[in-house]
């Protein structure tokens, strides 16, 4: 059967059109698997982040639950997760769906490596993940579990099929009509230019003669430069900081990701740096978020100006970078390289004519010798910077496996110092405060003791740092504050009415809440301010501003008096002792052992007269012997406590001393 010209050409146009169709239906469904690969990716990368956070923060599986408000956050970032689960084996810890109370089934949340990322989104539930903690020296497991958005996943994946059937679905209409009335030559090769370049989109074809033709050219190329474009720039944003321009904590995992697999085939190191610019917040605080933002974006373009083109810096949290290093001959060099860096920083920063000097505290972990992955090499380098910064800040400092026990025998210290407060494991002890020259017990120091019943008595010394340190100081001291007081009315329903002094740390005393919660103590218990004495030591007095001045003459018109402790170990300062309401002077242990030098005797005997010259009672602390005590009564010192009179005692055997043997005389 012989075909007309009229039906040949239907053929050869329709067969054409089929055959473009199913090219531009190709592409769109790479474009799609593109797509889906980058939710994907984007979700994963979410995994990874919210992985370390939760691996860095989390103690116990029971502190699982505080991390409600960063999943939740992370929900609400990113539209394409319904919910996010923490599993501990099958059981759920923590959802922030409630609609999802057990455990998906395993298959449902496995990713399977032979499956586009398509059938991925579209089969599976969600994916999983797994975070690691320690507890105490025991690595811990929990299954982080994201649930997919099907719905959102879908609108997002089907967002451009409208604007795709307008551009190829219209278009090849018009291409019948022109190849139907052209019917020449002219039109198969445009077209099979067209087709190679939409297959292919490799060189752009030149200009057609036919103005429809042309149309669908430039249309192609538009969007063809478009969709490339938005790649692009989805790239750009998923992998750079908007505030500083540098490389995100995506950008950073990539890095890695290659460097570390070139190193490990070259058997190379590299040295992962985490820098942290010290008191930041104190900028943003004093002159608003704004400088803060700018003094950033300038310290990120000095970091990538002093790095060399070779190494890699990305900003990775507020006032947090990472950078890392490669290509240096040793260690040496290495550290030559840092402190340029920190030395530039330290420079008087100008913004918006506000002079702000910042400097910075550098942690370094090296790979492969301290951690093989980002995960480890980050906390590896957190945990050098911390010491960095404990060493006085402005300065690196190199990560070593003793530091790193160090650190986590320091959370367990601090975990169970917090469990201790909860399971009243804490007791108050009392020293004597004795007259030396009547022997009469005058006064006692509350003195905190922590009896655990797995190690026994904790030294303060080992616990008492680290609360100042963390903080916790503040919620200790408030406690020993409470039982102190209620102490001194039963021993006053005794008939035992002596002044308790107690120690009071200087965030304690600085803390904003402090005077309300002594006034209401003082209600509560009905204590009398004449009573308490709060001893305070010379760390108050580093800054010698208005408010600490006020503070201490609140409490001195209230009627509390105030101690000055371990007097001469630290800030010593005439101008402080004639400027802020002092009661008392305590004489450091440590003075009292060297009376029988020279120089020593001649130190207490100043302290003594100086004390009663600006009508302070003095105190000395540490009197183990008869011979101190002679001494200090010999040269005026009135009162003073120690092993000589009694130990610091329990509650009990503080009632039974105390009715015992009321004279301690020498």
């Amino acid at each position: 059967m012989r075909l007309s010209i009229k039906h040949f050409m239907l053929l050869i146009i329709f067969s054409l059109l089929g055959f473009l169709y199913g090219i531009f239906a190709d592409y769109y469904q790479e474009q799609q698997e593109h797509t889906a690969e980058v939710i994907l990716g984007s979700l994963q990368d979410d995994m990874s982040e919210i992985s370390y956070l939760l691996s860095k923060d989390i103690q116990d599986k029971k502190g699982v639950r505080t991390s409600r408000a960063l999943l939740d956050r992370a929900v609400s970032n990113n539209d394409f997760i319904k919910a996010i689960m923490i599993l501990d084996d099958q059981r759920v810890l923590l959802t922030t769906d409630p609609h999802y109370r057990h455990a998906p089934v395993k298959n449902a949340v496995f990713l399977d490596p032979a499956l586009s990322a398509q059938e991925q989104l579209s089969g599976n539930k969600g994916f999983e993940g797994f975070i690691r903690f320690y507890q105490g020296k025991n690595l811990q497991k929990l299954t982080l579990v994201f649930l997919f958005d099907k719905q959102e996943v879908a609108t997002y994946l089907s967002h451009n099929s409208s604007k795709f059937l307008i551009n190829f679905g219209v278009m090849p209409g018009l291409i019948i009509l022109l190849i139907w009335l052209l019917l020449s030559h002219f039109i198969i090769k445009p077209l099979e230019r067209l087709r190679q370049y939409a297959y292919y989109q490799s060189e752009i074809p030149k200009a057609l003669n036919l103005r429809e033709l042309e149309s669908i050219r430039s249309s192609m190329v538009q969007t063809f430069s478009r969709l490339d474009n938005e790649q692009k720039e989805l790239f750009k944003m998923a992998r750079t900081d908007s505030l500083s321009g540098l490389a995100n904590r995506h950008a950073l995992n990539e890095h890695l990701k290659r460097l570390i697999a070139d190193a490990s085939r070259k058997q190379e190191e590299f040295a992962f740096l985490f820098l942290d610019l010290d008191n930041f917040k104190a900028v943003n605080d004093a002159l608003g978020h704004h400088i803060g933002d700018e003094l950033l974006q300038q310290v990120a373009s000095v970091i990538a100006e002093v790095l060399r083109t070779n190494d890699f810096v990305a900003r990775v949290g507020g006032d947090e970078f990472v950078i890392v290093l490669h290509d240096y001959q040793s260690l040496t060099e290495l550290s030559h390289v840092i402190e340029r860096i920190q030395a530039r920083l330290k420079m008087t920063w100008v913004i918006q004519e506000h002079p702000i000097n910042i400097t910075s505290s550098i942690g370094i972990a090296l790979y492969p010798k301290d951690a093989e992955d980002m995960i480890g090499l980050m906390q590896c380098s957190d945990i050098a910077m911390y010491e960095a910064k404990k060493k006085g800040r402005d300065q690196h400092y190199f990560y070593t496996e003793q530091l790193n026990v160090t650190v986590q025998e320091t959370i367990a210290l601090d975990k169970a110092m917090r469990q201790a407060l909860k399971k009243d494991e804490y007791q108050l002890y009392y020293q004597p405060k004795v007259n030396l020259h009547s022997g009469e017990i005058v006064g006692a120091e509350a003195l905190i003791r922590w009896i655990s019943p797995t190690q026994g008595m904790v030294p303060p010394d080992v616990f008492i740092p680290l609360a100042e340190e963390n903080g916790f100081i503040v919620e200790l001291g408030q406690w020993v504050l409470k039982e102190a007081f209620h102490q001194q009315v039963a021993w006053k329903a005794q008939g035992i009415d002596l002044p308790i002094s107690i120690n009071v740390a200087t965030q304690q005393l600085l803390n904003d809440q402090f005077e309300l919660q002594l006034e209401s103590l003082l209600e509560d218990t009905g204590v009398a301010a004449q009573s308490i004495n709060l001893e305070i030591t010379e760390y108050l007095f580093l800054d010698q501003n208005e408010n600490n001045f006020n503070v201490l003459s609140r409490l001195r018109d209230r009627g509390i008096s105030v101690s000055l402790d371990d007097f001469g170990t630290g800030y010593s300062s005439l101008s402080y002792l004639k400027k802020f309401p002092i009661d008392h002077l305590k004489i450091d242990k440590a003075f009292v052992d060297d009376y029988n030098t020279p120089d020593g005797a001649v130190f207490l005997e100043t302290i003594v007269k100086m004390g009663q010259s600006l009508n302070m009672q003095v105190i000395a602390e540490g009197v183990e012997t008869e011979e101190q005590a002679r001494y200090l009564k010999q040269i005026g010192c009135i009162y003073y406590q120690g092993y000589f009179c009694s130990k610091p005692l329990p509650v009990e055997e503080f009632i039974a001393f105390y009715g015992n043997h009321q004279a301690c005389s020498v």
